[in-house]
């Protein structure tokens, strides 16, 4: 698995940090620690404590710095050590004493870390995102060993769905009759979006709820190397589920999906809540029963996929954008 290292990696969402509670995450085979100061400054640095190396995320937050838990040493929002406790008040603490520190952005009520060549940092885009910041929304992580480009188009594969979540979301987004899909898609040097139709056949109720519609329109989109949506558009409400992947280290990816919605369950806000946050769930161990295995599979026959019907145009173009990207970013 190679690391795609020259991009804006989104590190967690502003719900996952709470002032006290400093939080490690692990991308690209680096430990990382983010923490929130107490006059609400963040902070990505390494989760690695340089006096005796254990890991800062065993500490807490006090105050401006985090401190370890092990003896007590304290470290700024930049990685320097700001205080030792054990250290003579007259003697000043060695410019020895910090760790790595790591760029990052705050769009769209997470926070975004730079892992690369940092003079590339300002070219490089984050994906658009509007309803990150407008909508409800409920968040779910996964932990698994899967093919990297597999899983990234995974979300915006038309076909999967009536298949794999026939028993989940497939009445609600609709139907692919004959396995034909007529897809517009438009593309980037480094994104693919595009919408299709979906004829409605949902049950009854559902229709009651979600609207008569004939088609359910529905939108999808890839960003490289580690975004995908699918945005469900009914008469007056809407559906979005963003996915975010990318290696933990050389065997495991990490998949965090963001399941947002309007006018769904507007009532109760908790209900909606949890019932979002339990289809999501179920969904995304519906697709990953499927990746995995079939990393299982590759590894053992050595077989390349069969993409040979029209059916798989957004496919085609997807393997485009990932194979240019990926050799742009091993050639910087």
């Amino acid at each position: 698995m190679e690391f795609i290292v020259n991009r804006w990696y989104p590190l967690c969402l502003f719900e996952e940090l709470e002032v006290k509670n400093p939080l490690p995450k692990k991308i690209l085979d680096k430990d990382l620690l983010v923490f929130k100061t107490e006059s609400g400054q963040f902070s990505v640095i390494e989760d690695r404590c340089c006096h005796r190396n254990v890991n800062l995320s065993l500490g807490y937050v006090k105050g401006e710095h985090v401190k370890c838990a092990y003896h007590g040493w304290e470290f700024a929002t930049d990685g320097t050590c700001a205080h030792i406790p054990s250290l003579p008040a007259e003697k000043k603490i060695p410019t020895s004493c910090k760790v790595d520190s790591f760029p990052f952005r705050t769009d769209y009520d997470m926070i975004w870390v730079w892992l690369g060549d940092e003079s590339l940092k300002d070219s490089v885009d984050i994906p658009p995102m509007p309803e990150m910041t407008k909508l409800p929304r409920v968040y779910n992580y996964h932990y698994f060993k899967a093919d990297l480009m597999q899983v990234a188009e995974s979300l915006i594969d038309a076909y999967h769905i009536n298949h794999v979540h026939r028993h989940s979301i497939q009445g609600i987004m609709g139907e692919l009759h004959n396995e034909q899909v007529d897809f517009n898609i438009e593309k980037g040097k480094d994104w693919l979006t595009g919408t299709y139709l979906r004829k409605n056949e949902g049950s009854i109720f559902e229709k009651f709820y979600f609207g008569f519609q004939p088609y359910i329109t529905t939108h999808f989109g890839f960003w490289f190397p580690h975004t995908s949506k699918l945005d469900i558009r009914f008469v007056n409400r809407k559906m979005v589920i963003y996915e975010f992947f990318y290696p933990v280290d050389k065997e495991t990816l990490s998949m965090c999906q963001i399941t947002l919605w309007e006018n769904i369950f507007s009532v109760s806000r908790a209900f909606a809540k949890w019932f979002m946050l339990r289809k999501s769930v179920r969904i995304v161990e519906e697709d990953l029963v499927f990746l995995e295995n079939s990393k299982k599979v590759k590894s053992k026959y050595q077989k390349p996929d069969l993409l040979v019907t029209p059916s798989d145009e957004v496919s085609f173009e997807f393997a485009k954008i990932w194979r240019v990207n990926t050799s742009r970013e091993n050639e910087s």
